[in-house]
Formats: structure tokens, C-alpha cells, sequence
């Protein structure tokens, strides 16, 4: 977390001197402010103010438990006294934080005011405006002269709370930060039956810095909202969704969850024994799925109970008949946020279905029977010509090279030809849905997936599954 921030510069009259500072005497302090600086500047002046040789480099130092990143920046140019302007924007740190991620920060700020002064002269002329307070002065800051303030300012409570900012000086200087955390990890694969949850806030729309993408579907990630839904529903390509969400959880702002069903499967893991243990996590998930009508009144769960209840969740055990068997317990718990804080803890994982297909029935394509004898060639149907016909048709039409096909469909029989008209174009459909599922019986895709890909329930999955056109069916879970 980002202490304090401060603009320091060797003046040729005041010489070291700290000239705006965020927080109001976090480095230099007046007699109203008490005197309680974060850190001495008189201690560390001499490497704020680096000799010439030394600017344009990074440094690092620590004093009183803080940790001090500067770049320091001399700008020669004989309209300066003594020829060189020399500042320094110093960001205060706590000693124990991780301050590898700010070092690019501090480098691109500093650029940013070394831009402002060699382009516009903004940092000396600054200096000259009429009711100008210097740090450490009676009635600082005078916040409507001049703006580096304020630019310190929101970069403070910006990169605290969102760890970006956008922060527009005038229509020619604008300053774009974002704190990038080394992930070794490799971000999860994202599926269309995925439920994207922001677990860390994210700026007011008027300070997007990120993508169109994320701009479109953020209102619509509520943490109920599927990947396929959210596309949808923002009028995204879902590809473009994928990676923004992707995006989200390399930064660790989102996490995924399972799609929400009472066909689920929940089961606890090994950390559970953590939440059994800590008092504090018990109480937070008692007012987290206490039910909203009882947000006055969450006493009517206790951490016994909630511990009872994680407990008799097992892999053979539907979400369905866990709320009927505890109907009674569960009366003032919302069950999808009980689920939910178990995902998000990590002491509760979705036990998943997965469908393979062991003896999936032969199918020949087109270009297989066409020197084939028609005495080793089994006669085929009506139905089975007329699909064939079609799908000649789609591969001409997405494919280059292939052969035309056959400018007339094959002939209907007087029985088939009564079968036209509606359900003929549902027999269509279902060959489309039948292809695609055929696709997904590779043990990889899960059956919420599939259900989303297809737009049908698990129980019409399981109808068209048990139906044997698509051979041996081995359901499992993992």
C-alpha cells in the first residue's frame, strides 16, 4: 500500500526542499499539523536531491520502517538557474511491501513530470503562481493554484484501492499507471459455462483504462452470469469476453465459479479443517449466507451450524436432495451464497460430470462412398440422403476446393415426403445439435458446458445421451 507520495526540488534559494506532498504532512509538517512525519526529510535529503551523475537512475532506501522509491531527474537547459532543473517524485512505501511492482510506476512518473517541464515548463512556472503554499506552510495546500496537488492526490487514491489511474492534467498530459504483479501462474482456461466473480473493486467508469471489452461486460458480471450469458447480453464476441475475463484473473480482480444448479455435486476439501478452526472465518460466513430477509437478525445461524452443514456435503450428494435432507437448518441461510463462500475460501469444490463416448457408431463422409461398389455399399434412407445432401452443402459453402455438390436433393419416397414442412426443418436442428455433441463426448468437456454449448438442460442432455445414436456412453466424475 502506497503511504505517502511526494514532489521534491533543489530550489536555488531554499535548496532541498519538499514543494507538494500527499497526505498534509506525511514528510514535512507545520506546527498545526503536530509533527508526526512518516519520515525525516532532513535525513534523507542528500539522496532525494542525488548528485548530477545519478540522476536518471532508480534508487531505493529505507528510514523509520519505510521504504523510499525515487527517480531522480535533472533537466539542463540555461534558462534555469545554474542550468539544470533538478526534482524528484518519491512514492513512501511500507519496509515489508513487495516493492518490486512500483518501481516501473515511479520510472513512468517521473518521465511523465520530466514531459510536463521540458515540453510546457509546468513545474517552474508552478513555482511563480501568486498563492502558491509550499509543504510545511501555514494553509497548505492551497488546492486551486496549480497541479501537482492534486496529481499526487489521485495518484495516492488511486493506486490504492484500484491499483491504476487515469489522470488528465490538460488535454495534452495525461498520466496512466497500473501496478503489474509478477504471476507466475498461468491463467485457468476459460469455458463458456464459467461465472466470472470481481473479488477486487474496479475504478469508476469515468477512469477506464482498460479495454473496450471489459468496459462492455462489466455490468453484467454479477457473479450469477455465465460467460456465454455475459456475452450475450453485453453483444460481445464471446472469444473477446474469454480473454478479458482472463485478463481479470492474470491481475487477480476475478475469480471463476461454477455454474449454479441443484444438480450440482459439492464436496469439501482438505481445507476445511481451516475454516473449522478459525472463529473469525465462521462468523464472516454467518453474516455472508445469512438470507437477506434475515440480514437484521443473522443470530439464527451459528458456526456449529454452519460447520455441521459444510460437513454433509459428499460427492454423492445432489445440491437438490442436500437442501430437502436439511430443509429445516437451511430456512434462514441463502443457499447460493452458503455454496459461493465455500468456492471462494477454498474449502468446497464442485465435483463435475464428464461424458465419453466408448462406441461411437461409424459414420462414413461423403467422398468415402463415392468409388465405393454399389454391391458392398449399404442402401441408405430418405433421412439419411437428404442430411447427407445438406451437410455437402455446408462444406461448400465455409471450405474452398471441394466439390460441388449435387444441384438436386435425392429424391423423397411418397412415405418420407409426408414428413415435410416443420418437422423436417426440426430434424435440421436436431442433426446441427447432434454434431456438436458428438464433438464434446471426448471426457473433457463437463456436462454444464455442454449444456450451455447446446442451450439445453442436464435432463434433456441426458435424454439424448440415452437415446444410443451416439454409441456407449461412459458418464464420470472427477
Amino acid at each position: 500500500m502506497l503511504q505517502a507520495i511526494f514532489y521534491a526540488r533543489f530550489h536555488p534559494e531554499r535548496g532541498p526542499s519538499v514543494v507538494h506532498q500527499y497526505p498534509k504532512g506525511s514528510i514535512v509538517s507545520s506546527a498545526k499539523d503536530g509533527g508526526h512525519n512518516l519520515v525525516s526529510f532532513s535525513d534523507i535529503s542528500a539522496y532525494i536531491i542525488a548528485p548530477y551523475e545519478l540522476c536518471g537512475r532508480p534508487f531505493s532506501i529505507c528510514s523509520d520502517g519505510y521504504r523510499i522509491l525515487g527517480f531522480p531527474i535533472s533537466v539542463e537547459d540555461q534558462k534555469y538557474d545554474r542550468n539544470r532543473f533538478t526534482f524528484n517524485v518519491c512514492f513512501v512505501l511500507d519496509d515489508k511491501t513487495n516493492a518490486q511492482p512500483w518501481h516501473r510506476v515511479v520510472a513512468k512518473t517521473a518521465a511523465f513530470f520530466r514531459n510536463m517541464e521540458e515540453s510546457d515548463g509546468l513545474l517552474q512556472e508552478e513555482e511563480t503562481l501568486p498563492g502558491l503554499k509550499w509543504a510545511g506552510e501555514e494553509a497548505y495546500p492551497a488546492e486551486t493554484t496549480g497541479v501537482i496537488y492534486g496529481l499526487l492526490r489521485a495518484i495516492v487514491e488511486d493506486l490504492n484501492p484500484y491499483e491504476e489511474t487515469c489522470i488528465r492534467v490538460d488535454e495534452v498530459h495525461v498520466l496512466n499507471l497500473r501496478l503489474e504483479h509478477h504471476n507466475s501462474t498461468t491463467p485457468p482456461k476459460v469455458r463458456i459455462s464459467d461465472v466470472p466473480l470481481l473479488i477486487s473493486t474496479l475504478p469508476v467508469s469515468e477512469q477506464w483504462t482498460c479495454e473496450v471489452t471489459l468496459q462492455r461486460i462489466w455490468p453484467h458480471m454479477d457473479g450469477v452470469k455465465h460467460v456465454q450469458r455475459i456475452a450475450e447480453h453485453a453483444d460481445v464476441e464471446l472469444k473477446l469476453v474469454k480473454r478479458a475475463v482472463r485478463a481479470l484473473i492474470y491481475h487477480r480482480r476475478a475469480m471463476l465459479l461454477d455454474l449454479f444448479h441443484f444438480q450440482a455435486v459439492y464436496t469439501a476439501t482438505a481445507d476445511l479443517a481451516w475454516f473449522v478452526s478459525d472463529e473469525q472465518m465462521q462468523e464472516e460466513c454467518c453474516r455472508y449466507v445469512a438470507d437477506t430477509n434475515d440480514q437484521d437478525d443473522p443470530a439464527h445461524t451459528t458456526s456449529m451450524t454452519l460447520v455441521q452443514l459444510y460437513t454433509s456435503l459428499s460427492p454423492g450428494l445432489s445440491l437438490h436432495d442436500f437442501v430437502l435432507s436439511h430443509s429445516s437448518t437451511l430456512a434462514h441461510i441463502d443457499i447460493r451464497r452458503f455454496i459461493t463462500f465455500g468456492v471462494i475460501k477454498g474449502f468446497l469444490r464442485r465435483v463435475h460430470k464428464y461424458a465419453l463416448a466408448i462406441d461411437t457408431p461409424a459414420s462414413k463422409p461423403l467422398s468415402s462412398t463415392q468409388g465405393s461398389s454399389p454391391s458392398k455399399s449399404k442402401p441408405k434412407s430418405n433421412e439419411a440422403a437428404v442430411r447427407e445432401f445438406q451437410q455437402a452443402w455446408k462444406r461448400a459453402a465455409l471450405t474452398s476446393g471441394w466439390a460441388t455438390p449435387p444441384a438436386e436433393p435425392p429424391l423423397l419416397t411418397t412415405a418420407a415426403s409426408h414428413r415435410r414442412g416443420s418437422q423436417h426443418v426440426v430434424a435440421e436442428g436436431d442433426d446441427e445439435e447432434d454434431e456438436k455433441l458428438r464433438g464434446c463426448l471426448d471426457g473433457k468437456h463437463c456436462l454444464d458446458e455442454i449444456c450451455v454449448a447446446l442451450r439445453i438442460s442436464e435432463k434433456k442432455l441426458s435424454e439424448k445421451i440415452r437415446t444410443g445414436r451416439f454409441g456407449e456412453i461412459l458418464i464420470f466424475s472427477k
